[in-house]
């Protein structure tokens, strides 16, 4: 029995966990005996097992709480394979056993033996960390079959259980330490005491760690990417340099003045600021502090002024602490954007004997995107910190897919060489079966053809070696915005066995018209790359084989890239990208002369529409980042802000002090 310990972990597009094994583009670099190289096609290859050795066992460590596993296997069939069973065991236990009934051979590694490559896929109840499985074969006469391309993808628990029989966050078994399982929803929740659930450090917290935020949507502790230049106060050290205290508009340095831990004590008629060093346009200011009550008779306010905005800040909760020395506890959490070297400033309303005071303060600036050095808009960065490549506004370690480095600090998407593109399609771009099946099964018909595709020299085909006369690929697209031009893109493979006189050719149509023919060159990767006009709203493309007499014809797909070339804001159809090429205009009552927007709103591609810009925006370049305000609205950063903070329900105009 042939014995492996994997370790290899890879996580991918649809932000699953894969454990998998027997992967790599040539298996003959790893192993010295049982590889088999095909003959015909000697880019494939496989680790075989057969009568001397029919058993093959893999151990993986699942680390990720789970409650069942998918299992994905290529098994490569020759010789005397019908009604022969395939047994899977899971950790000892008999899951299921393959068999095929039915011989459709297809020559692509021995002409002198039948053979057939079929991809196997199972699922099985799964909570353990370590996994066995065990492939073996019954019957081995005549018999062997090669395994390729292992792959267990985990299905996870919901992140606040450690053992669980579903995915969601009512099905947990058990819980994080510190956490307690709600016995009639089975939900994992925090005590009152430590009511925020930290996802990264896996267990409750009076309050979110300063590297976290708390996300109200989730009502847990979550990482903040975009978090720049932290500063932290009155943790563990006491430095009150840059801050000072106000009072009847009289600033002074703030002094010493700890109180059991705590920065104060100051009245309601005092003010505490600092000054925030923030550079970077396009950039909001996180404000995070604990907020002291003392001697209050009524509930006070909390009010953070940040340069010319000041607003009464909600908390997003509050403890009472009774004793000698009692007091009320509120957290702050409050984002606004700013100015360059912002001034912000804490105080308080409430009766004249509260007195106040704060500790573990925390200022940080809002990136628009995570290793941005220079922001466009709020959310579009425009050049990248050292070591990071600029890609469609945001920084990546390195060029994605259907890109390719420009200028030595750009990636440049494919889409960025035709003017007004937009991708419609976008898939078989990796090995992952799941990601695989996800973009396929969903979005691809075709006819007799297997979803799993053929692994070849490191990339998956979709279609690929299968004996069929035709193979015939479609896909629909409905209900597309206006448009003048349609790209396709995609890589084929084409396998060929004969003694045929004329070349097998394959056709790509649009809505049934031939647009290209493509003729076969054996084992050879072809790019293709054609645009065409199309106005519809809808849009049929097929690839379709035409095999010649005396010839084994086949071919796969893979890299598939599809987009189209819109019309130009509010046009309703068009036969080019500008303002000049439009045939007709789309009706929209928020602009003007169907050609442009009104002011307070923004074209939006998705809904091909104008929508509103942000809450007290006259012009805007986005729905986030505004360029011009409203009357009665103050421009800050890049937003608008109602200095009274009063405003109309109806009309949304920012109402002046009563």
């Amino acid at each position: 029995m042939l014995f492996f310990l994997i370790s290899n972990l890879l996580a991918h597009t649809f932000a699953q966990i894969v454990y998998e094994e027997l992967s790599e583009p040539s298996l003959s670099e790893l192993f010295q005996t049982n590889v088999k190289q095909c003959s015909l096609q000697d880019k494939i290859d496989f680790y075989y097992i057969d009568q001397q050795q029919p058993n093959l066992n893999f151990q993986f460590k699942i680390n990720e709480p789970h409650f069942a596993v998918e299992i994905y296997v290529d098994f490569y069939l020759l010789g005397e394979y019908t009604e022969k069973n395939v047994n899977i065991y899971l950790d000892t236990i008999l899951i299921d056993q393959y068999q095929k009934q039915y011989k459709y051979p297809s020559p692509f590694c021995d002409d002198s033996v039948d053979s057939e490559i079929v991809t196997y896929s199972t699922s099985y109840s799964h909570f353990q960390q370590d996994l066995n499985l065990l492939i073996q074969l019954e019957n081995t006469t005549d018999f062997i079959l090669g395994v390729r391309n292992i792959q267990i993808v985990p299905k996870l628990c919901h992140e606040s259980c450690t053992q669980c029989v579903g995915p969601k966050e009512n099905q947990c078994r058990s819980c994080a330490i510190g956490t307690q399982l709600n016995r009639k929803t089975n939900q994992c929740v925090c005590p009152p005491d430590l009511p925020y659930f930290s996802i990264v450090q896996n267990q409750c917290l009076s309050k979110c760690d300063v590297s976290e935020y708390y996300d109200a949507s989730s009502n847990k502790c979550a990482l903040d990417k975009n978090i720049e230049q932290m500063q932290l106060f009155f943790w563990n050290t006491y430095d009150y340099t840059g801050w000072t205290i106000i009072e009847n508009e009289i600033a002074q340095e703030l002094q010493d003045k700890t109180y059991s831990g705590v920065i104060g004590l100051f009245s309601v008629d005092q003010t505490i600021s600092y000054q925030f060093n923030n550079t970077n346009l396009f950039n909001s200011i996180r404000v995070r502090a604990d907020i002291y009550i003392f001697q209050s008779l009524i509930s006070p306010e909390i009010y953070i002024q940040v340069d010319k905005i000041k607003t009464n800040v909600k908390p997003l909760s509050n403890q009472t602490i009774t004793g000698q020395k009692g007091y009320k506890l509120f957290h702050i959490d409050y984002i606004i954007d700013a100015n360059a070297n912002s001034n912000i400033k804490f105080s308080l309303k409430g009766d004249p004997n509260t007195k106040w005071g704060i500790n573990q303060v925390v200022f940080n600036e809002q990136n628009c995107s995570p290793q941005c050095q220079e922001c466009s808009t709020k959310s579009t960065c425009q050049s990248c910190k050292s070591g990071f490549l600029l890609y469609l506004g945001h920084c990546v370690e390195s060029c994605p897919k259907y890109s390719q480095i420009y200028n030595e600090n750009t990636c440049a998407d494919v889409k960025e060489n035709y003017p007004n593109a937009d991708v419609i399609m976008r898939a078989y771009d990796d090995n992952i079966i799941a990601n695989f099946l996800s973009k396929n099964v969903t979005t691809l018909a075709s006819v007799k053809q297997s979803y799993f595709g053929t692994f070849y020299d490191g990339v998956r085909y979709f279609g690929g070696l299968q004996r069929e006369p035709i193979q015939l690929y479609q896909k629909q697209f409905y209900s597309l915005p206006p448009h003048y031009q349609v790209i396709v893109q995609f890589n084929i493979l084409t396998f060929e066995l004969g003694n045929n006189v004329y070349p097998n050719t394959l056709e790509l149509n649009q809505d049934n018209n031939t647009v290209l023919i493509i003729r076969s060159q054996q084992n050879q990767v072809q790019q293709i790359s054609q645009q065409f006009a199309h106005q519809s709203n809808n849009l049929q493309l097929s690839l379709l084989s035409h095999q010649e007499d005396r010839s084994i014809f086949s071919f796969g797909i893979s890299k598939v890239n599809v987009m189209i070339s819109r019309c130009y804001p509010l046009c309703k159809s068009c036969f080019g990208p500008n303002e000049s090429d439009c045939k007709e205009w789309i009706y929209d009552q928020n602009s003007n002369d169907f050609k442009k927007c009104k002011n307070g709103f923004i074209f939006d591609v998705q809904q091909q529409k104008c929508v509103l810009c942000p809450l007290g925006c006259q012009k805007c370049s986005d729905q986030q980042t505004c360029n011009e305000c409203e009357a009665n609205f103050i421009k800050q950063g890049n937003s608008c802000y109602c200095q009274s903070g009063r405003i109309d329900d109806f009309t949304l105009e920012c109402l002046a002090y009563s």
